[in-house]
């Protein structure tokens, strides 16, 4: 198998998987619009706080806490990876520091980095303002993309949900329940 068409079978096995999840969990999934919808916004919001390593358990414990739905918002914290967490955390830390109009880091103060004190305090007090300068905007940033990404998803989500399943029901009425006659018999 030459690796074009072994990468092309792989990459479309991969989102026939993903399409089969986002319509059999998340379309068909025994919670109203509202819970999945939430759900998917947490899961958006944790996405990009730096919070590698805790973001699966914040998503449930967020969702646990706001009432939602746990399982959709879960794969969606997969987006910040290895592959993509630089750009990420780059693109958060630049609209944090923005946001709170502080300077952006330079090449001068990564180069700082190669002369910490040499006692010990110092060079703890070196280190920890080096990290709050960083830490502080990308938490900002993170937050800030969060929130402009969460919002749009949970009513995408919300509506498209409430619309499958209105569709949904639709074709699964009866053709003549509209005519059949009242539980009690009388017509009206």
């Amino acid at each position: 198998m030459s690796p074009h068409r072994w990468i092309r079978e792989t990459v479309s096995e991969r989102w026939r998987r993903a399409r089969h999840f986002v319509v059999h969990n998340m379309l068909h999934a025994d919670d109203p619009p509202h819970r999945l919808a939430l759900g998917v916004a947490i899961g958006m919001f944790v996405t990009f706080t730096p919070t590698i390593g805790f973001q699966m358990g914040l998503v449930v414990f967020f969702a646990w806490m706001l009432r939602a739905n746990k399982v959709v918002g879960v794969p969606l914290v997969w987006i910040s990876n290895p592959a993509t967490l630089v750009p990420i955390y780059w693109f958060c830390y630049k609209v944090g520091a923005t946001v709170i109009r502080s300077e952006a880091v330079n090449a001068q103060w990564w180069r700082g980095w190669a002369h910490p004190p040499a006692a010990w305090m110092p060079k703890v007090e070196f280190y920890w303002t080096r990290f709050i300068a960083i830490a502080w905007p990308l938490w900002v940033g993170g937050c800030v993309v969060g929130l402009v990404t969460g919002y749009p998803s949970y009513l995408s989500v919300y509506y498209v949900v409430r619309r499958y399943r209105m569709r949904r029901w639709g074709s699964l009425t009866r053709p003549m329940a509209a005519e059949s006659p009242s539980p009690r018999g009388n017509p009206d």
